[in-house]
């Protein structure tokens, strides 16, 4: 009785092992379709990601991730990605970051919070190094920020910020483009 149940295990641990075997086989004769990034060259991606970025520069549709703040005195503090950003949206301007270091005023001042469009543009390129130099004011309801962003080929930026109230502000970051979807007529029935 003994044999007998060894002989049943040994039967089903072939089974299971056949079946692996198969299911092995048909997952590697199947290749799954690839994305056209996925077949380009490094060299591809990389001159592809720098046509992005030079249209979205260009285009005023960009967000700059903020990763780093330079606080001279203190050096270095790694802040939030997701929640300090520079926003460049046509003739619409947004900025929030996180701020450590002098201000004037009777209130403190932990963070930049402002929404507003973008006066005074102006940018200039530096085409032998394919780097840009973006400098503009962002006027809100009572603040007033002016702000110099230093774009590299690649996306890597470094900004700095001054305002009234505050001294100038160091940070760095990665630009990423806004990508618009293409325009989608709306039906008949909709339009008001």
């Amino acid at each position: 009785m003994n044999f007998e149940f060894i002989k049943k295990i040994h039967a089903m641990k072939k089974t299971i092992i056949i079946l692996l075997v198969s299911v092995v086989a048909l997952s590697a004769g199947f290749k799954p379709v690839q994305d056209k990034e996925e077949k380009l060259s490094r060299s591809e991606k990389k001159a592809l990601k720098q046509q992005l970025i030079k249209e979205a520069i260009e285009s005023r549709h960009f967000v700059i991730n903020l990763e780093k703040l330079y606080v001279s005195p203190y050096g270095i503090i790694d802040l939030i990605q997701s929640r300090n950003y520079i926003i460049i949206e046509g003739n619409k301007a947004a900025i929030r970051a996180g701020y450590m270091g002098r201000q004037s005023g009777l209130l403190p001042i932990a963070g930049i919070n402002l929404a507003g469009e973008p006066s005074v543009y102006k940018m200039k390129t530096n085409s032998e190094k394919g780097n840009y130099r973006v400098e503009f004011e962002v006027n809100g309801s009572s603040d007033r920020f002016h702000v110099i962003l230093f774009i590299s080929e690649n996306g890597y930026c470094n900004a700095t910020i001054s305002g009234a109230k505050i001294n100038n502000a160091r940070y760095s970051g990665d630009l990423n483009p806004i990508i618009r979807k293409k325009d989608v007529p709306e039906p008949d029935a909709i339009r008001l």
